[in-house]
């Protein structure tokens, strides 16, 4: 990418988060993001770890393969990502619509990464692939409560992408693990 992209492709993320962008600044945003990856996906492998330091925001290609055919487009991974956790039910007003639109851009490019590249989370590097199963497994209400959660906290965060990726990532284990002590309870206090 020349410089110019990678420069106006920064402007368009940038004001995505901020304030969202229009359906052409989008479309463009989409086919800069492509052009990236596709260039990612043809590099080979950096010794240095995928890091918010490097400027990578935690991802990095585990190999030069290049994007398989069929893959899935901008547009489907954003529908899906909608779709998944209900993101059309919410107003422009909604205290967390605009949380939820980053978390479901973020799924999204999850979505759409080759399966082999690796992505950071909780400062581990894991394949996009199976980052992509545990993403799957978001529900509207997950969404909403780390939404709520993330809303309220008070530290700053430094590369959100990467942060929400680990945040929807861990809400899925946290989320599971909840459902198991409240059915151990009632079995507790059931006798079942």
């Amino acid at each position: 990418m020349t410089m110019e992209e990678t420069k106006r492709m920064r402007e368009l993320y940038s004001k995505w988060l901020k304030e969202g962008v229009t359906k052409q600044e989008e479309d463009e945003l989409a086919w800069l993001v492509n052009k990236e990856r596709r260039e990612w996906d043809t590099k080979p492998v950096s010794s240095k770890p995928a890091s918010p330091a490097n400027g990578s925001c935690g991802i990095a290609s585990s190999s030069g393969e290049s994007r398989k055919p069929g893959r899935m487009s901008f547009r489907e991974a954003i529908t899906k990502a909608e779709d998944q956790i209900g993101f059309h039910e919410y107003s422009r007003q909604h205290a967390c619509y605009g949380i939820l639109h980053d978390m479901c851009r973020v799924m999204a490019e999850v979505y759409m990464m080759s399966p082999t590249a690796l992505i950071r989370i909780n400062g581990e590097d894991m394949e996009a692939g199976m980052v992509a199963q545990v993403l799957e497994e978001v529900t509207q209400e997950m969404a909403e409560e780390r939404a709520e959660e993330l809303r309220e906290s008070l530290h700053e965060v430094t590369c959100l992408k990467a942060y929400l990726r680990s945040a929807l990532y861990n809400k899925v284990f946290e989320f599971e693990t909840a459902q198991a002590k409240v059915a151990a309870q009632v079995k507790k206090d059931t006798g079942w």
